[in-house]
């Protein structure tokens, strides 16, 4: 991998950061401190549309093995901007979902979409036959929107999306094939989290709305091409995304139990949880044990995969998804008799 294009990436994106914020700076284009954000000082949340035209200029620079690879960061672009449109006019749920599954449509039409969920010693071969396309939408809707959920502490849902495309390179790496694709959209990442700490205080920025459906749409559509193209198990893909679908139908479950809009944003996320129960000032701290957890799940996958067969693999991951509920209830508890 030439360091010259990770030059050239590098100094497209920052000039684009610096143009992009300042633009939303002068146009209002600015997530506003509330009672339920941390930041206290209005933030450009365009950090999306920037990684996403980011992504479209390493199509232009590297030729990618796979048409599909190039097709979705193309299609991308548009949850992207979906995304943009939520952050910018607030859109009721229904217009959301809408918005989101257009782009998907066109991935799916693409022939990119899970046509059977593998191979299995107890259960068999899992196939989906007709359903394999409207199963791929609702999994990757579900990807999409668990990515929103675990938005809200600066560097957080870039870092566990890093770690995912790190641990999509090693399976890869571990069966020989070329993982460049996964190193050159993480770079993008590593760039926007000098913005989103702000070590530059000026020009500090958010991934918003627009970011994390594009990082969720990228995640999930990766996954499906690591198991059609490139043979890697779904039980061992899983296992990198368990925090995000862990923490989605956690917080969901929660809500339906107490009588809580599930669409309504709140503060009961982990990552909020944990800094209230710390009495924690930093972000770093929900951030640090979060990073922790993520990895954690993904060394357990390669251990089970390669050790066990993917049925224990499956068994144990809804196993730790009950023990990872009855966590977050215990912590929900916690702070209401707090």
């Amino acid at each position: 991998m030439p360091i010259e294009l990770f030059s050239k990436i590098m100094f497209f994106q920052v000039i684009l950061s610096f143009a992009i914020i300042s633009i939303s700076k002068k146009i209002g284009f600015l997530d506003v401190p509330s009672e339920r954000k941390i930041h206290t000082q209005p933030v450009p949340y365009s950090g999306g549309i920037i990684i996403s035209i980011v992504h479209i200029y390493i199509i232009f620079l590297i030729d990618f093995e796979s048409k599909f690879l190039h097709q979705i960061l193309s299609y991308s672009f548009l949850i992207c901007l979906s995304g943009l449109i939520d952050d910018r006019f607030k859109v009721n749920p229904g217009t959301k979902i809408f918005l989101q599954i257009i782009p998907i449509i066109f991935l799916v039409e693409q022939d990119l979409y899970l046509k059977d969920l593998g191979s299995y010693f107890f259960l068999g071969h899992l196939d989906l036959g007709y359903f394999g396309k409207i199963f791929t939408i609702l999994c990757i809707l579900l990807l999409i929107n668990a990515f929103n959920y675990c938005d809200g502490v600066d560097g957080l849902l870039s870092s566990v999306h890093i770690i995912i495309l790190l641990s999509f390179s090693f399976y890869l790496y571990l069966t020989g094939e070329n993982f460049d694709y996964f190193l050159y959209t993480s770079f993008p990442l590593i760039i926007f989290l000098f913005f989103n700490f702000g070590f530059m205080k000026n020009f500090k920025i958010f991934l918003g709305d627009s970011g994390s459906n594009l990082l969720g749409f990228i995640c999930g559509f990766n996954a499906i091409y690591l198991y059609e193209l490139k043979n890697i198990h779904p039980s061992i893909i899983i296992w990198p995304l368990a925090y995000v679908v862990y923490e989605f139908l956690s917080v969901n479950i929660i809500r339906i139990l107490y009588n809580r809009e599930i669409f309504k944003a709140g503060s009961d996320h982990l990552h909020y949880e944990i800094k209230e129960l710390l009495a924690s000032k930093s972000n770093n701290t929900p951030l640090f044990l979060i990073i922790v957890v993520n990895i954690f799940f993904s060394i357990i996958g390669i251990n089970l995969y390669y050790n066990f067969k993917p049925d224990i693999s499956i068994l144990l991951f809804i196993t730790l998804f009950f023990v990872y509920l009855a966590m977050r209830f215990y912590f929900h508890k916690k702070l209401i008799n707090k």
